[in-house]
């Protein structure tokens, strides 16, 4: 499992939380990467990886633009997703109903579809100068989305 942190546009986040002892010491214990949006922490289980987030949620608000948790190599998850699929122990459902794509553009900023209009191959989501995940969301976030 991964967590996936988006930077705010023109901010590295990795350098940010680096910066912090706070923010620091929380991450010494998992292997980290920085990666052209953002940072991917891998964490070992469900429960550390919301314990992490839970951690560094000043830091995500603050230098983060969003952030999602990676449950299998490519398939991405909201974080209403995986906060209840902790809570109910029930497997997710394939193929999950509730899908959006976020287009993180080449300069941080990020838009969020509900129907992705393009061609692309989900194992090498860099598409069109910027980088495209596909993600399980929950019932009221795809509504939101739609009415937006």
């Amino acid at each position: 499992m991964n967590l996936l942190i988006f930077s705010r546009p023109g901010v590295r986040i990795y350098q940010e939380l680096r910066s912090s002892e706070t923010a620091w010491n929380a991450l010494r214990f998992y292997e980290h990467l920085e990666i052209p949006v953002g940072i991917i922490i891998r964490i070992s289980s469900l429960s550390a990886a919301l314990s992490l987030a839970s951690d560094l949620k000043y830091f995500v608000r603050r230098y983060g633009a969003d952030h999602l948790f990676e449950i299998t190599p490519g398939v991405y998850c909201s974080p209403a997703v995986v906060n209840s699929w902790y809570v109910t122990r029930q497997p997710l459902v394939d193929p999950w109903p509730w899908k959006i794509w976020y287009w993180v553009k080449g300069d941080g900023d990020i838009e969020k579809y509900d129907v992705y209009k393009g061609s692309f191959t989900f194992t090498d989501n860099r598409t069109m100068g910027g980088y495209v995940f596909e993600v399980h969301c929950s019932e009221e976030e795809y509504q939101v989305l739609r009415f937006l």
